[in-house]
């Protein structure tokens, strides 16, 4: 057992004062997860995770005193959780800096063969898949979806998923409600 494990236990049992300290122990900024850590072993009288668990657990009067203690230390908890999103969006932003300057680096390349390769994988892929469909009498969506991956890449639809994913999860909470 790790301090995470702890951490969404206390997301999930604990309640919203005391939430804000579960979410400081499964973030991934030593910071963040060092003060949850010695909030919750305030909290328990201990710095082993399966101790303070077993303490939460057992013991309604410690998740009492981890909402006091987080309550207390609201504002410096919000920070850490501020800090830890800031974090992971320069991550993500970079990792797509990172993409696009590789794919402009292709693009702007001398040798034609790396500047073509790019497009011609998409135009072959793209070809490919009329010539599945028109050769087919009941194509597979599957094959269609993997054969048309390269062109709506190239075209910039690289986030497709994204937008599908949202859209299938707005569409569970329609449903839900």
């Amino acid at each position: 057992m790790n301090w995470g494990d702890v951490g969404n236990w206390i997301k999930e049992n604990a309640g919203t004062g005391a939430a804000l300290v579960g979410s400081l122990l499964t973030g991934n900024i030593p910071g963040a997860v060092a003060a949850g850590v010695s909030l919750v072993s305030s909290a328990t009288g201990t710095d082993d995770p399966e101790k303070a668990m077993a303490e939460l657990k057992a013991n309604p009067e410690t998740l009492v005193a981890l909402r006091k203690l987080a309550h207390e230390e609201q504002d410096s908890i919000r920070r850490h959780l501020q800090e830890m999103t800031r974090l992971k969006l320069e991550d993500e932003q970079k990792a797509h800096e990172t993409t696009q300057e590789t794919i402009r680096a292709g693009d702007r390349a001398e040798d034609r063969f790396i500047r073509w390769s790019r497009p011609g994988q998409s135009w072959a892929s793209l070809l490919s898949c009329f010539a599945y469909i028109s050769v087919s009498h009941s194509p597979n969506v599957e094959i269609v979806i993997a054969l048309l991956t390269l062109p709506w890449a190239y075209a910039g639809l690289r986030q497709i998923g994204k937008g599908v994913d949202s859209l299938s999860g707005a569409m569970v909470k329609v449903k839900g409600k």
